[in-house]
């Protein structure tokens, strides 16, 4: 058992024994994943052993490399466990609004948590009696890694900005019986269908 906190070094061995025939990366995103793991609370190698207990890379990361047709380096496979990890979080704060208000079965957040300057933005929406991602890009999509893991590649800033919505999207929702709500007679087709891959290969 390691509680030795995670520093450059450290890590860099540590990738160099778990990920032997991956591309190993270079000193700046080492440095940024170890910035990325603590902001997780990952903070020794303890850590990473259990993060990869509970999202085991070749569950998770095949699916992905498949999709992006690139292999991950050794930041890129921490980085896809982060993103699962952030996930699961958001669907557990999710799951504790239940049960979500019947009416209206559509509703759409107003603001959207992401905004990118060409216009394509990211909502939180209710549809039925589930919360999911209104991208106006790509459509609805599911808060799950097969849609944002694996399917746009969103990556940690997208994920902490949706999951920093969150509380404002629940007081909409809350009100919903009360207030007509923004809801969902604009939403068409989506537009194209990109790929986003923000994660650090």
């Amino acid at each position: 058992m390691s509680t030795t906190e995670i520093n450059q070094n450290n890590i860099l061995d540590y990738m160099k024994k778990r990920f032997p025939d991956r591309v190993h990366a270079q000193l700046k995103s080492v440095s940024e994943i170890i910035g990325e793991l603590s902001k997780e609370n990952i903070n020794n190698l303890d850590d990473i052993d259990n993060l990869m207990i509970k999202y085991p890379p070749n569950e998770h990361v095949p699916k992905l490399e498949h999709e992006i047709g690139i292999r991950l380096s050794d930041v890129g496979v921490l980085r896809s466990l982060l993103v699962a990890k952030k996930i699961d979080e958001i669907k557990d704060i999710i799951e504790s609004w239940r049960p979500l208000p019947t009416e209206p079965e559509r509703l759409k957040d107003p603001d959207p948590f992401v905004n990118i300057g060409s216009g394509i933005s990211s909502y939180l929406m209710k549809s039925g009696d589930n919360i999911k991602i209104y991208a106006t890009n790509e459509g609805e999509l599911d808060i799950s890694f097969d849609e944002l893991g694996n399917r746009i590649g969103t990556g940690l800033p997208y994920l902490r900005r949706l999951e920093s919505r969150l509380e404002s999207f629940r007081e909409i929702l809350s009100r919903s019986k009360c207030i007509n709500g923004d809801i969902l007679e604009d939403f068409e087709k989506p537009i194209h269908r990109y790929v986003y891959i923000l994660l650090i290969l």
